[in-house]
């Protein structure tokens, strides 16, 4: 059974820093900084308040190559948005296919 208003699970790589849409015009990562996570949890990620940020390249992160970015919105005021870096294209996760 699905989660209501959540994705399918999701493999979370790390945490990305910078500004979308995280590539310049040859497909280049412009990330600022990424925090990478020593295994890639899955994860069900709520729907609402998310945006997802394609990556059409691929991007690699640690030892896997990511293709989107999860955007979450900040759950209070003067709290920055946190963005997640999964290796699901953003059709999958938008479709909430694994």
């Amino acid at each position: 059974m699905a989660l209501l208003h959540h994705t399918g699970a999701v493999r979370i790589y790390g945490k990305v820093f910078g500004t979308p849409p995280f590539q310049n015009a040859a497909g280049t990562s412009v990330f600022s900084d990424v925090d990478t996570y020593p295994s890639a949890p899955a994860a069900y990620v709520p729907t609402t308040g998310m945006t997802i940020w394609p990556l059409s390249n691929g991007v690699l992160v640690g030892n896997t190559y990511v293709y989107s970015v999860l955007e979450l919105t900040p759950a209070g005021l003067n709290q920055q948005s946190v963005k997640l870096a999964t290796d699901q294209s953003a059709s999958s996760v938008a479709s909430g296919s694994s």
